[in-house]
């Protein structure tokens, strides 16, 4: 609050011509001085580094060796179901099948059942025939087993003119003469055609061994590695070496057994006789042509699928 100080007059009433006294106004405290508040200093800013980022190492993945590829087996049941006969265009031969019976079926059920235990036991099988009775020439066959690359192709055959007992295996190379090996062919004058692929007749020769060995074994008696002879079969032509043989780029092993039953021609082979022929081929192939993991081949299924299919 402000305090009037009054000055002195001379009269008690006042000259209306003097002066009004003179009011002066002072604070009754001097008021404190505001303290400026302190500016603040700013905090510098710090630009964060990125963090380098961690490097995953890429795993080295050692490649893996491709499993070796399945041997492939050509199955070969003998015989047509309808005669044929043609000529070969390449050597001129005559090529010719038949029916005969009741070798056709026997022998197809044979080499049926052996290719169902091949494949269970990892092999990839073919076969000239998908039905007993079917029709293929000799040629065609040759051709299949190329075609399907092949490392054996093996032809089942009976010989109801034989009896039991009569067992070969035949092989590309023959057999030796005087302790040599002579040429294999067929045909005679300017059709005459000798098979000329010596690494292929060693392999079969080696296969025909080794088959003739298991068949033994699987049927009680003796297998011999022979040297097929048709000359003096006409219509055939004439030579020492099956046509489906001698046409092939493949090793390929023919195989006969002496069917005829009882004296009768006609008389159908037993069960049991079936089954060791279908288990020499089974496990001869098998060891002839083993896989990079071989294991025991699959004998035990033989009787029921030949029993299936009587």
């Amino acid at each position: 609050m402000l305090a009037l100080t009054v000055a002195a007059v001379a009269a008690c009433t006042p000259d209306r011509g003097a002066a009004l006294p003179v009011v002066s106004t002072a604070p009754s405290a001097t008021p404190p001085t505001p303290t400026p508040s302190p500016t603040p200093t700013p905090t510098p800013s710090v630009t964060a580094s990125p963090t380098p980022a961690i490097a995953t190492p890429t795993p080295t993945l050692t490649p893996q060796p491709k499993p070796p590829p399945l041997p492939v087996i050509l199955l070969d049941p003998g015989h047509s179901g309808r005669s044929i006969r043609s000529t070969d265009a390449t050597t001129g031969l005559r090529d010719i099948d038949y029916p005969n019976h009741p070798e056709i079926d026997e022998v197809f059920n044979v080499s049926f059942c052996v290719g169902e235990a091949l494949r269970r036991d990892g092999y990839r099988v073919f076969s000239t025939k998908k039905r007993a009775r079917d029709s293929v020439g000799l040629a065609a066959r040759a051709r299949l087993a190329s075609t399907v690359h092949a490392d054996l192709a093996v032809s089942v055959h009976d010989d109801h003119s034989q009896t039991i007992g009569f067992e070969a295996t035949y092989s590309q190379r023959g057999v030796k003469h005087d302790g040599r090996y002579h040429a294999m062919y067929r045909g005679s004058g300017r059709t005459r055609t000798v098979f000329d692929r010596p690494t292929v007749a060693r392999r079969s020769e080696q296969a025909a061994i080794t088959i003739a060995r298991a068949r033994t074994r699987a049927q009680g008696r003796p297998v011999d590695v022979r040297e097929n002879t048709f000359t003096g079969r006409a219509p055939l032509e004439p030579g020492n070496l099956a046509l489906v043989q001698l046409l092939s780029a493949v090793p390929w092993v023919y195989n006969e057994m002496g069917a005829l039953t009882n004296g009768n021609p006609t008389t159908r082979l037993s069960l049991a006789a079936e089954r060791g022929y279908a288990e020499g081929l089974l496990v001869g192939i098998e060891e002839a042509v083993p896989l990079a993991t071989a294991g025991k081949p699959s004998t035990g299924g033989l009787e029921n699928c030949l029993t299936r299919r009587r």
